[in-house]
């Protein structure tokens, strides 16, 4: 998560199943958003309040190694990303979602 300018960022990661059902959602802390932009094809500007992107897992991998695996939040029991992604999964979706209110209220994940 990033809040830049009163505007709140937030990055979920979503584990697709061959069927293209989300099979688990992970929030990563300290990962550059602004930087998977530039990088990835998201959908949408840079200033819509919804993005996502679709990636193969192992662009996924990569992703994790250059800004690790640590979750937004510590939950007991929860599966690190790396043993999310050597599960069977088709393809990992990339959604950062804004919010110009710090609160998360009008966030839809």
């Amino acid at each position: 998560m990033q809040a830049n300018n009163a505007v709140t960022e937030l990055l979920v990661l979503s584990g697709l199943d061959s069927k293209g059902r989300v099979a688990w959602m992970f929030v990563p802390g300290g990962w550059d958003i602004a930087a998977l932009e530039r990088r990835l094809p998201f959908s949408g500007s840079r200033h819509t309040p919804q993005r996502e992107a679709v990636v193969p897992v192992d662009v996924a991998r990569e992703l994790t190694e250059r800004y690790g695996e640590r979750p937004f939040r510590e939950l007991p029991d929860t599966p690190s990303l790396a043993r999310l992604l050597s599960d069977d999964i088709a393809a990992v979706r990339i959604l950062v979602a804004r919010n110009q209110d710090s609160t998360f209220s009008a966030i839809p994940l």
